[in-house]
Parts: structure tokens; sequence; C-alpha cells
């Protein structure tokens, strides 16, 4: 392990302005290279290679500890809604006479060899790796929303309806929705990249880490927990449909009785 390196993948924001993250680079020496939706920048002297993904993920490849957060804290200029909680996953990578990810069980981490320095092989790695982060995000993202409705079935199966206000459940559908809607609207990042169309021999290495992560298992989970907020979702919007026929009923009820009281005082006078 005296010869491992660090291999981390970070998901700071929601989006990054990867055309001036590579001016930002430049300025500092660095090369820059784009793929496709890709900002490949190294530095040949520190052997430093770095991913950035528009869906505001990158990957760190040989970069050290003390300067991972330095490189956030520079990023975040650069960043479309930066997250307060910064997500990342970290591997050690070495290298040796084929490419693989293993589980070392003593040290509790997973390890990537590689069978050479090829940057379209990191790339490709890389990819798997920024899914995988992203989709960690979503998980999370998806999960603390669930946890926050929780109560409702279970008061409306209790009581029968739902102690909130129509204020209060039309702001609850609309987080609900914006959170659905997100998710939805950047699933296509965790589908197989379009770059492998043109690279189809460095798909084995992507398909390689996708399946060591599960992300296929996680992604089938993540659609089952967008369901659950589905069924939250409709459970809101039928009580706050009950809750407008109700107001409707009772205005009726009561234009009812204004026109009978205008009718009795009519006939009385």
């Amino acid at each position: 392990m005296s010869n491992a390196m660090r291999c981390v993948s970070f998901c700071a924001a929601t989006h990054y302005d990867l055309q001036a993250v590579a001016i930002y680079f430049k300025k500092q020496s660095y090369l820059t290279h784009f793929y496709r939706d890709v900002l490949h920048i190294s530095d040949p002297a520190s052997k430093i290679d770095l991913f950035f993904f528009n869906q505001g993920c990158f990957v760190s490849w040989g970069l050290k500890k003390r300067n991972e957060q330095n490189l956030i804290k520079e990023l975040k200029q650069f960043s479309v809604d930066p997250l307060e909680k910064i997500e990342t996953d970290l591997f050690v990578y070495r290298y040796g006479p084929e490419t693989m990810m293993t589980s070392h069980e003593k040290l509790n981490m997973d390890m990537i060899t590689l069978d050479s320095d090829n940057i379209q092989l990191k790339l490709a790695i890389s990819y798997g790796l920024a899914q995988s982060i992203k989709l960690e995000y979503y998980e999370a993202l998806i999960q603390h929303t669930i946890q926050n409705n929780s109560h409702i079935p279970r008061e409306l199966a209790q009581h029968g309806k739902i102690k909130m206000s129509r204020t209060a459940i039309s702001k609850r559908i609309g987080e609900i929705f914006i959170q659905r809607s997100y998710v939805n609207l950047n699933s296509e990042f965790l589908e197989v990249p379009e770059y492998f169309w043109r690279f189809p021999s460095m798909e084995t290495y992507y398909v390689m880490v996708s399946e060591f992560l599960e992300i296929p298992h996680r992604v089938e989970s993540l659609n089952k927990k967008l369901d659950t907020l589905y069924e939250v979702f409709g459970v809101l919007t039928n009580q706050l449909q009950h809750k407008h026929s109700s107001l409707l009923e009772w205005i009726i009820i009561l234009l009812i009785l204004l026109e009978i009281l205008l009718s009795l005082t009519y006939h009385l006078l």
C-alpha cells in the first residue's frame, strides 16, 4: 500500500461552469482538455488528473488530502447552487498488471488497480465514480424529503385528515414537486454516457465501476423512493382538493343561509 494514491469523487454543486473552470486552471499553467461534457485538468509534473463534470461533480486522481478542501473552496465561484453538505467518496489506486476494483477488508476501503496511466482509462472509471457520487446526493436528498413527510400517511390513517393548513399543504406539495422534478430532469446523467459511443473499448471499465458500486441497483432503489414521493404527493393533492371542496361547501351553505335570512327579513318587513 506504500505506493497507493488517493482517488476521490466529489459532488459539491448542482452544476459547474466548465468553461470558467478551464480558464481558471489555464491561468495557473495547468493543461486543459474537453471530452464532450467533461473537462480534464492535468499537471504532468505532479501527476495530478482532475475530471470535472457539468453536473457539479469532479474526480481527483493523485491529489493530496490537504489540497482537496482548498480546491473545493476555489471552485465555489464556478458553482451553480453549491451544496451545503458536500458528498465525497474515497478510493485508493495503484498500478498493476490488470485494471480492476476490489475491496480492501482490513482497511475498509475500495481499491482501484490500473494497468496503465492512460487518460482514457481514468476518464472511463471517473464517469462511473461521478455517477455514483451524484447518485449518493440524490439518495440523501430524496430520503430526507421522505422522512420529512413520513408522518402524513400515518396522520391521515389515524385522524382521517391532515392537520395542516391549505397554505402549508400547498408549500409541501411545491417542495416535493421540486425534488421530483430535479431528479427526473437530471436523471440522464445516470445513463451510459455518450462518450462510449466513440470509445466503445473503454465502456468495459465504466461497466466494471458501475457494477462494483451497484449503480443500476441503486438507480432502481431511487426510482422506488421517487414512487413513494409520488404517493405522498397524491395524498397531499387529494387533501388539498378536499379542503378546497369543503371550503366551497361552506361558502355555498353560508350563501344559502344568507339568502334565507334576507328572504325572512323581507317578509317580516
